[in-house]
């Protein structure tokens, strides 16, 4: 293979597209390390110069931003703070905790003013403001870009009075803003705020202020997923997702109960994390035929139109599955509490698995992301496009 490295400007720029899901994200983080052991070599550099998120995907997103001078490192420390969970790391898990933000919805109730004046959410993520100021050094992402191994980080977030979907890029001056039917880009200065809002799962976790509005999850309505990294130029899209691959039904299960809080949220998470991701890749593959059939004089006087080649990596496991078996693992307390809305080992599982920041589970999801990835060798290292890799793997 030639020695080309990632930041060649002669060759494609690779983007890398994280997508939502609460503690499911554990799972891009073995499929980052498997990838990296496949293709990287150091002096190539930043194998993703434009990296987006949203979610959870958004903080391991701008981690990888912050590390892009040294993302074997950046890997590793992800790693580090996945495998060793808890969930008091992320949401308070003491009984004072729990008890004043069940109060804050019980008062909520009764008063039409309350909910205006405090925020009311199920968990009180307070410990993961910590955590996040912790782990991530701000400063360091300008410091990638402006030594050219990074070109963009983009960060989405929900606008819950506009119902846009805000894209939050920090990266090269060239790159401009977009606007397009709700959803937007807007240059920012990426930090803590940014990723507490894009992580911000409805109801779970309290909405974030930012500048004049507030945000939550970025995965909320956010019907283009991929968007943000073909706006910042990206021509190659590598995509780590949290939804399974889909098992065949063979025939529709009977309902033995009428379904439970955590059951019907469970089914609306699922929701805005997972099925835009996937109407999103087909409506990139439509495109990729359609342009394939215009004669190339005609497609080069539409500029804004290129064909975009994706590389998907999903868990091969039903996560939620995994999820019920490693209920135990929460405190005592978080295991009543949420066994009062319905969460339990065997139901509420999909639920469970959004929000079991505990290492048992997340040490589990990292060794099957390590695992998918890693069964896909030949087709990576042929989608890095002759790059070189480390062949001692």
């Amino acid at each position: 293979m030639s020695n080309i490295c990632y930041n060649d400007p002669t060759k494609p720029k690779m983007g890398l597209v994280l997508t939502g899901g609460g503690a499911r994200a554990a799972y891009q983080v073995g499929a980052l390390r498997a990838v990296s052991d496949i293709i990287y070599r150091k002096e190539c550099g930043n194998p993703f110069p434009i990296i987006t998120g949203t979610s959870a995907g958004a903080i391991n997103a701008t981690v990888l931003a912050a590390y892009a001078r040294t993302p074997r490192l950046g890997i590793k420390n992800l790693q580090r703070v996945w495998s060793n969970f808890h969930v008091d790391q992320v949401f308070r898990a003491d009984f004072p905790g729990v008890a004043k933000n069940s109060s804050h919805w019980l008062r909520s109730i009764f008063s039409n003013e309350y909910h205006k004046k405090h925020q009311v959410s199920l968990l009180d993520n307070s410990p993961l403001k910590k955590l996040l100021a912790k782990v991530i050094h701000y400063n360091n992402i300008q410091e990638s870009i402006d030594s050219g191994q990074l070109h963009a980080l983009s960060i989405t977030a929900s606008g819950y009075f506009s119902g846009q979907s805000i894209s939050f890029f920090q990266g090269h001056p060239e790159l401009k803003g977009w606007n397009r039917y709700r959803r937007c880009g807007s240059r920012a200065m990426i930090g803590r705020e940014h990723l507490l809002a894009s992580s911000a799962i409805p109801i779970v976790f309290p909405a974030i202020k930012i500048n004049r509005e507030f945000f939550g999850d970025g995965s909320l309505r956010f019907m283009a997923p991929i968007s943000p990294a073909i706006h910042l130029n990206a021509d190659k899209i590598f995509i780590i997702g949290v939804d399974p691959v889909k098992e065949e039904v063979d025939c529709r299960p009977e309902s033995a109960h009428y379904p439970s809080i955590a059951d019907i949220a469970g089914q609306v998470l699922d929701s805005v994390f997972i099925d835009s991701l996937h109407s999103d890749i087909e409506r990139i593959e439509r495109v990729n035929k359609t342009l394939k059939l215009i004669p190339g004089a005609v497609r080069d006087l539409q500029s804004n139109l290129r064909p975009i080649d994706t590389f998907t990596i999903s868990p091969s496991k039903n996560i939620s599955r995994l999820a019920g078996r490693h209920f135990n693992a929460l405190p005592r307390l978080i295991r009543f509490f949420f066994n009062r809305i319905g969460i339990d080992a065997d139901e509420g599982s999909t639920i469970l698995s959004y929000l079991l920041f505990e290492a048992p589970y997340t040490q589990e999801l990292i060794s099957l992301g390590y695992n998918d990835a890693f069964r896909q060798k030949q087709a990576i290292i042929d989608f890095f496009d002759g790059w070189r890799y480390n062949r001692q793997v």
